[in-house]
């Protein structure tokens, strides 16, 4: 049976997950880590791009539904990061 892809709840889940277990994870293996964990919840996230991750964590961070764990949104922005 083919894996459903993940919606961008899924992803942000993920990226819960991911910062619960790794509090002190260097932003830039973030997104191999969000995809490591949708695989090990039964998601297919092969499509899955840094880009989608990092909007969705920033999407996530200004309204106010995720603390920026990581400090990525402070002054410099996600420059760099994709």
């Amino acid at each position: 049976m083919k894996k459903p892809y993940p919606r961008r709840e899924d992803i942000a889940d993920a990226i819960l997950k991911v910062l619960a277990k790794k509090p002190h994870i260097h932003p830039s293996d973030l997104v191999e880590e969000v995809k490591v964990e949708l695989e090990s919840l039964g998601f297919y996230a092969g499509l899955v791009n840094a880009k989608r991750v990092w909007n969705i964590y920033e999407e996530w961070v200004k309204s106010g539904r995720m603390y920026d764990y990581l400090g990525v949104l402070a002054e410099d922005g996600l420059e760099g990061l994709e």
